[in-house]
């Protein structure tokens, strides 16, 4: 009956009612876009670097901390003591190598990162059947776009590599652009020059050696768990440390923006409900006189706020379903000179993708909020006598 009766007089406030709604819609089709860009954001980074990088699972070099350039020159170990150990994970893997070097593009000397693996691996997305060995004096090799734009370099340019091998000898060759090729995952692209694997193991003066080591899918038998004596297993948490943390900083100012939208949308509904009391007194007294307690006026009050909520929630897909989606077809475009920034998953189009647990949790804490706004309002109703209520008169 009190939920009746709440739902009646929402119905009565006309337009004041509908103005409360579509506020707070308002305001839940922003979190909603917002909650909606951030998820797909960090979903996209990490299926590009799955795709392009991590793989299903690393193994890497114990030598080799990916934040000290200096530990490149010795971020390599034989594979001899890991292949079986490989084999019997049942999975497939890849072997990717890596060695600081110089280049000199159009006499311009800069620095870069070789990186290498087999031209038959199936592990990894990037087009390594590119990485052909040398054929005469010339080295083919391919860069990304990103590497291509900071060197100057395009398809068919030739330039020079120099790179130490492990007994401190430099060598130098002469390389050709075989090919420059979108690559979105950032780390594998900026600062990058992809080559042969036999042909830097040979520059390096090694005999099937690997930085760091990609599989296609979770190892079985607990990998993660093993530690070899020259490598050791890699996990999603540490790998994507980075990209989390930024996810952390970026929710710090996403907490900022939700407070102050749910402050306004909260502000609104909170003005309506003390107007309310203060002009129902008369309404109050005649539902005391027929035997409501006071906590059940306070209660119908309470209810009556709340079903605004209930409105918006219901009225959020109705008015955000063309921009849901128009962002989740046709996406997000990242704005052009962002992706040089070498940010992960801003070198594509973000196309939405909507957690419905997430946006149903934010649903729910916007409908706890303003069921607690609804009902502060009430706290007078305790202290008003019902006889002074029906006469009209305001203390």
């Amino acid at each position: 009956m009190i939920l009746r009766l709440a739902f009646r007089n929402i119905i009565n406030n006309g337009w004041r009612s509908l103005i409360n709604v579509v506020v707070i819609a308002i305001v839940l089709i922003i979190m909603v876009w917002t909650q909606a860009m951030y998820y797909s954001w960090i979903r996209l980074a990490e299926t590009q670097q799955k795709e392009w990088e991590y793989g299903g699972g690393m193994l890497r070099v114990k030598s080799y901390d990916p934040y000290d350039a200096f530990s490149l020159e010795d971020a390599h170990a034989p594979l001899s003591g890991v292949k079986l150990l490989l084999s019997n994970t049942g999975t497939r893997w890849a072997p990717v190598l890596l060695a600081p070097a110089s280049i000199y593009p159009e006499g311009r000397m800069m620095s870069a990162v070789l990186k290498a693996m087999p031209t038959d691996q199936e592990v990894l997305k990037f087009p390594s059947h590119l990485l052909q060995a040398p054929d005469g004096d010339m080295v083919p090799v391919v860069i990304g776009q990103s590497m291509a734009k900071s060197s100057r370099l395009s398809e068919g340019d030739i330039f020079s590599i120099r790179v130490r091998d492990i007994n401190g000898t430099f060598n130098a060759i002469d390389a050709i652009v075989k090919a420059v090729i979108f690559i979105p995952a950032s780390s594998v692209d900026v600062g990058s020059v992809w080559m042969n694997y036999r042909t830097l193991n040979e520059l390096r003066g090694l005999s099937s050696a690997a930085s760091y080591i990609v599989m296609d899918e979770w190892p079985q038998h607990h990998l993660s768990s093993i530690e070899t004596e020259h490598f050791r297993f890699i996990d999603k948490n540490e790998y994507f440390a980075d990209l989390y943390q930024m996810l952390e900083n970026e929710r710090f100012q996403q907490v900022l923006m939700y407070a102050l939208l749910v402050f306004l949308a909260m502000i609104a509904v909170f003005d309506t409900q003390a107007l309310a009391v203060f002009k129902r007194r008369k309404e109050i007294g005649t539902l005391s006189a027929l035997g409501f307690t006071k906590g059940k006026i306070a209660l119908l009050f309470t209810l009556e706020g709340t079903l605004y909520t209930v409105g918006a929630i219901i009225l959020t897909p109705i008015l955000g379903f063309p921009l849901f989606w128009y962002f989740a077809t046709t996406g997000f475009k990242i704005p052009a000179g962002y992706e040089d920034f070498g940010v992960q998953g801003f070198s594509e189009t973000i196309r939405f993708r909507y957690p419905l647990n997430e946006i149903a949790a934010v649903f729910l804490i916007i409908l706890l909020f303003t069921a607690v706004v609804s009902w502060l309002p009430t706290r007078k109703i305790a202290k008003l006598n019902p006889v002074d209520a029906l006469r009209g008169k305001v203390n």
